[in-house]
């Protein structure tokens, strides 16, 4: 890697809260404004143990002290701040979302890097990071081979691409039976047998694959509160009839009691050179 004030080098960097250049590339297909980003604080938390059973899983993979690791499509920073606790690189979030990059910049720790871009015009020279850490983003992205592109163009030499998300039958997700809608044959999430080969052909080859167990609610009520959030993309992204049909199915169900313990969730980490 480059030492000094390369083009790559964090002095090239914007400083915490900076508004860098957006590319043309449409953003999230989700729209994440100050109502969602309140939303997504509230519904999408993770208990520590599951943020800890990504980070072990992360780790061997993430660099070292010297190293600078990308998070994309941060979000809120709940894996920011997972991530620069996890590794002692520098860490950067880029987050197109003004509202959720200020939930981000009132969640991360101080020495987190907060920039706006998009994932098909990453607001960085080549050669930047060691690694980039993408969560649940891909099926936000418009342009796959483009997004390939910019990551291998970011990318140091040898750098990982950590994909998070869940590449699974969408029969296996717990609130497919109530809202199949979400997860239609002609939703927006690419496969993952495509999403590799897209990377395959921008130089980045599949070299890991992980799934991870998470507790995604204590409970029924737990489940219910956090499909009432609608924080949740495919979530957020149907219909309010078939939206609201689904919540008096689950609701029902919770009230007789169909969930007395944790929601258990599988999602994959999958990772990239």
């Amino acid at each position: 890697m480059t030492v000094g004030h390369a083009p790559g080098s964090l002095a090239a960097l914007p400083a915490r809260g900076f508004t860098v250049a957006m590319g043309q590339h449409a953003g999230p297909r989700t729209t994440y404004d100050t109502a969602m980003a309140a939303a997504y604080v509230a519904g999408r938390a993770l208990p520590s143990s599951a943020v800890q059973a990504w980070m072990t899983a992360a780790r061997p993979h993430l660099p070292g002290r010297s190293g600078r690791l990308l998070d994309i499509g941060a979000g809120t920073g709940r894996f920011s701040t997972a991530l620069a606790q996890a590794c002692p690189a520098t860490v950067v979030a880029c987050e197109p979302s003004a509202a959720m990059r200020a939930a981000c910049q009132a969640f991360c720790p101080s020495d987190v890097r907060i920039v706006a871009g998009t994932a098909e015009a990453l607001p960085f020279a080549e050669d930047t990071f060691d690694a980039v850490w993408a969560s649940q983003v891909v099926h936000h992205v418009e342009d796959l081979p483009r997004f390939a592109h910019e990551l291998r163009r970011v990318l140091a030499e040898g750098g990982a691409f950590l994909l998070r998300g869940g590449f699974g039958a969408v029969t296996d997700i717990p609130l497919y039976r109530y809202f199949p809608g979400a997860w239609s044959a002609d939703s927006t999430h690419p496969s993952l047998p495509h999403i590799t080969d897209v990377l395959a052909a921008a130089g980045l080859g599949r070299v890991a694959h992980a799934q991870v167990p998470q507790v995604f609610a204590a409970d029924g009520d737990e489940l219910l509160y956090k499909v009432g959030t609608r924080s949740l993309s495919p979530l957020a992204a149907l219909p309010d009839a078939e939206y609201h049909a689904g919540v008096r199915r689950l609701r029902a169900d919770v009230a007789r009691g169909a969930f007395p313990g944790p929601v258990t969730e599988r999602l994959d980490l999958v990772v990239f050179r």
